[in-house]
């Protein structure tokens, strides 16, 4: 029985290939989540190849006459779906036209490593990492003040400066950039397992699990990093003011 399961999955070899390839390009949008370029670059290859999971199904399916209906009308409603939909319209704007710029933002606040337990809203700009959010703040309070008292120099009380990042596509604010590209992927995979049942396959259900969000999305700064960079912009704005 294995044996032949696994002649079955084999006339899906590229299409599961694929797919599996969008996954670690989701992980690797956790991986790069606070640099800008990495987390982008990873964003794009997602959209790719989430897109091409279907046409590789149906190239793979082109000997399988008795399935050609049931998979145009499965791809149909793909394409229908509001997520998955406008996600493979963004594939074809980053291949053909111009570079995609998600919505990002922010808060430069201080953690004990579950969640954020204060912090101050900032934007920050798609190209630009968490890192540079941090300095601009440390720049800011070596002029005026750390009125939050976030900044913190030394070790102490397990508590750190950090920041909290949020990727997100202007349609659907809700939900955090990382967690739709999971759910898309859910639905993608969800007609290659029904494609490969209905082939004569027996195949686990398939579903995205992301990380943990506050290990993704929270970037916690040293002491040292805070209290160097903190010196070094006091020193500069002293020496420009006199």
């Amino acid at each position: 029985m294995e044996c032949e399961n696994r002649k079955i999955l084999v006339k899906l070899e590229s299409t599961f290939d694929r797919l599996e390839e969008s996954a670690w390009n989701i992980r690797l949008m956790e991986y790069g989540y606070h640099e800008a370029d990495r987390f982008r670059w990873a964003l794009n290859s997602f959209l790719r190849c989430i897109k091409e999971v279907i046409q590789m199904a149906t190239m793979e399916m082109q000997h399988a006459p008795e399935l050609n209906s049931w998979l145009k009308q499965q791809k149909e409603e793909l394409h229908k779906d509001e997520l998955v939909g406008y996600l493979f319209k963004q594939r074809d704007l980053i291949v053909h036209r111009s570079m995609l710029k998600p919505a990002s933002e922010g808060m430069v606040g201080l953690t004990k490593g579950r969640g954020l337990k204060l912090g101050i809203g900032m934007p920050i700009d798609p190209l630009e990492d968490s890192e540079q959010a941090i300095l601009r703040y440390i720049d800011h309070a070596a002029r005026e003040e750390d009125f939050l008292g976030i900044l913190y120099t030394e070790d102490g009380y397990g508590e750190y400066t950090c920041v909290e990042r949020s990727w997100r596509m202007e349609p659907f604010p809700e939900k955090e950039l990382t967690e739709l590209a999971a759910e898309a992927w859910d639905k993608v995979a969800n007609l290659v397992h029904s494609l490969a049942s209905r082939l004569g396959a027996k195949v686990s259900d398939l579903k995205f699990e992301l990380s943990n969000a506050n290990s993704v999305r929270i970037r916690v700064f040293e002491p040292d990093f805070i209290k160097e960079n903190l010196e070094a912009a006091k020193e500069f704005h002293a020496k420009n003011t006199t």
